[in-house]
């Protein structure tokens, strides 16, 4: 695994981690004090087992299967296509014959030009003989009239200079010409498969887009290369955020999701998608002038399996594929508490739903993840509290978290104003994400940890304050 990845999958998995840090801080603060007999509450093992996290993204794409090299084969707007060879779905290989031009009118110019050059010829040996003709009399002529014939032979000269030109580009027409006949069949320039075809007008030319996508009107079909396949993306622009160049992916079979492909986003495009009627794509139906689709693309490690035109899901691979690996339970290593005899426990649910430390042994350490698989003494139907530490074995435990956070007084349960517990920006974390500000150890209220500088701060006038920096006292 290289650097980058793992740098993303320590990140991803500490937001993992901090999402269940946050929930067990907040219950521990309500379950302060649980002599007044609150609950203490648990989750389900099945709920936090990080096996059976698929995805630690939340974000997926849909994909499709594509060549990674697609030719557009164009005609000469100049020219009448007569026939067109293969048809969609074939199979060429880099030679095969795709269309012909009608050559029967370029036959007819080609004869047309010949005799346009037979006239230049006639053309230019007539004015030389005239100038032959004008030199030998100018000879004989007195001196007033040879200014006359002199100046009737530089207009022939001239003449004779022009038409050599004009018979110098025809001939370059003409040749052009025959070079469009000799080569009057347009063959493929690659291997690959005749995607679509785009039919032809009465007239035998301006192909008409028989799917009414926005491709050039000369465009006559378009293959695509034989080999590997690519994955091509799209993604909403509220969404931008979520893909980057070089990110790895995973690709999943939509049908059948364990199956998977690895591969690297290699270029995000620019360029709005757009639907059959040239309409950028919204997010929602409703959207379509205010939310738009881009596409990326990506590159597999293996295309085994695939097939072109295939449908596919497109996931961020933040490292979840390893979990996937794992079996049994595995659980953050936060659930753990090691008493004072160095045994490991996790604080349960037990008979009657009463709090009890249930003993477990310990396995493998995932420290890419913070996770560690419980060996014995746990399973998936068991419920387990984030520790805390004035948790005593006898405790009330519920799932449900509302029996443990009270509501305010308009009826709505304070964790929904997570800002009230705590500092303005919520009281547990620092500016770096770390857990900051709690109770001290002596439980007094009026002494309030220093996230930032992990002091204690003295009960302040301004507890409760918009302004204030600690922790208002219960």
């Amino acid at each position: 695994m290289n650097k980058k990845k793992k740098i993303i999958i320590t990140a991803v998995s500490a937001a993992a981690a901090v999402a269940v840090a946050v929930s067990g801080i907040a219950i521990w603060k309500f379950n302060s004090g649980n002599d007044n007999g609150e609950k203490v509450f648990v989750n389900s093992v099945a709920d936090i087992n990080t096996v059976n996290m698929m995805s630690l993204s939340g974000n997926c794409f849909s994909g499709v299967i594509e060549s990674q090299k697609s030719l557009d084969v164009k005609y000469d707007t100049t020219k009448t296509i007569k026939e067109i060879l293969v048809k969609e779905g074939d199979e060429v290989s880099e030679g095969t014959e795709l269309f012909i031009y009608d050559v029967e009118a370029m036959e007819l110019d080609l004869e047309q030009g010949q005799l346009e050059i037979e006239k230049f010829d006639n053309d230019i040996d007539s004015m030389k003989k005239q100038i032959t003709q004008l030199e030998n009399d100018k000879k004989n002529a007195s001196n007033d009239d040879k200014f006359s014939y002199s100046t009737q032979i530089q207009a022939l000269k001239t003449d004779i200079s022009k038409a050599e030109y004009d018979k110098k580009v025809k001939n370059a027409e003409l040749e052009k010409l025959k070079n469009s006949i000799k080569n009057s069949t347009v063959k493929s320039e690659m291997a690959g498969t005749v995607k679509k075809i785009n039919s032809l007008n009465a007239d035998g030319n301006s192909p008409d887009n028989m799917y009414g996508e926005n491709t050039d009107a000369d465009v006559v079909m378009t293959i695509i290369a034989s080999g590997d396949f690519r994955v091509k993306g799209t993604v909403n622009e509220q969404n931008m955020m979520a893909v980057s160049a070089d990110m790895p992916v995973i690709i999943r079979s939509r049908a059948d999701d364990t199956v998977t492909w690895n591969g690297t986003i290699t270029e995000i495009g620019s360029e709005p998608v757009q639907n059959n009627g040239g309409i950028m794509y919204g997010g929602d139906s409703d959207e379509m002038t205010t939310s738009s689709k881009y596409p990326f693309y990506i590159s597999l490690e293996s295309n085994e399996g695939l097939m072109l035109g295939q449908h596919v899901i497109i996931e961020p691979d933040y490292g979840q594929s390893g979990l996937e690996e794992k079996s049994g339970i595995w659980i953050y290593e936060d659930y753990i508490v090691t008493d004072d005899n160095g045994k490991t426990f996790v604080w349960a649910a037990g008979k009657k739903d009463k709090l009890e430390k249930k003993y477990v042994e310990i396995g493998e350490k995932d420290e890419n993840y913070g996770d560690c698989q419980i060996v014995s003494g746990l399973t998936d139907k068991d419920n387990i509290a984030y520790p805390a530490d004035d948790y005593k074995e006898g405790m009330n435990t519920t799932t449900d978290p509302n029996e443990i956070i009270p509501d305010d007084e308009n009826g709505n349960s304070d964790i929904d104003n997570i800002d009230d517990i705590g500092g303005e920006d919520g009281g547990f974390f620092d500016e770096n994400g770390g857990i900051a500000p709690q109770i001290d150890d002596n439980d007094n209220p009026e002494n309030i940890i220093d996230g930032e500088n992990s002091e204690f701060l003295p009960e302040s006038e301004n507890f409760g304050d918009d302004n204030a920096d600690v922790i208002p006292a219960e």
